[in-house]
């Protein structure tokens, strides 16, 4: 089974609480300021610094892999006033074996309200019912606190550790980075500093840190 174009519904998804739905021009200047947070990058793969050039290139990314049925990356807003609160994504659908990633940020402000619970609640339950989704995973590094409870919160059952699993971080210049860090949230990390490559990665990105990351799944049964 190939993947197919992903048909997002045009009115997004809503719980009452919070709308998930497709990135648009008139978002970017609200995601460049919300990722701007150092927060975010600490414990995802999003570049830093973070500028509307960055935000395009998501934007574009995005549309590509909805496109191609691989991936799907959406706003998390207020069902009420659609101010954004975060992004909520799956990533790598694979519909032969029905697995997924999954990831998600939080803006500063929108912190401790719930919203990437909602929002991943949102998308797993349409990636079951409508992609043929059979398993979603996270890899979360274990300092990564806030973003641990979003997963035991969301129904996710955690597996076991992944050694060296992944690289996190990176910057577009030189300079001196810190060691920890996760893909699927916000938040917490350890301060020791970590001496800078010389040599950057194809994208331009230096001193990447392989982490640790717990491996976290959902099945379309526990979300009960």
């Amino acid at each position: 089974m190939s993947a197919r174009p992903i048909e997002f519904p045009a009115a997004g998804l809503s719980d009452g609480v919070v709308t998930l739905r497709l990135i648009a021009d008139s978002d970017l200047p609200a995601i460049v300021a919300a990722v701007s947070d150092p927060e975010i990058p600490r414990y995802t793969r999003v570049p830093e610094p973070y500028g509307e050039q960055e935000a395009r290139r998501w934007q574009r990314l995005a549309t590509s892999g909805i496109a191609s049925g691989t991936d799907l990356p959406t706003l998390i807003v207020g069902a009420e006033g659609g101010e954004l609160l975060g992004a909520v994504a799956l990533h790598g659908l694979d519909p032969e074996n029905g697995r997924c990633s999954a990831g998600y940020w939080v803006a500063a402000a929108a912190r401790g309200r719930g919203v990437a619970r909602r929002g991943l609640g949102l998308l797993c339950r349409y990636g079951f019912g409508e992609l043929a989704v059979k398993r979603v995973e996270l890899w979360i590094e274990p300092a990564n606190l806030a973003s641990l409870r979003v997963a035991e919160a969301a129904g996710f059952t955690r597996e076991g550790l992944l050694r060296s699993y992944m690289q996190i971080g990176g910057s577009q210049a030189p300079q001196q980075r810190r060691t920890s860090a996760s893909p699927s949230g916000l938040r917490d990390r350890s301060q020791a500093p970590q001496q800078r490559r010389t040599s950057a990665s194809p994208s331009g990105l230096r001193d990447r840190s392989r982490r640790d990351m717990l491996m976290y799944s959902l099945l379309p049964q526990d979300l009960g």
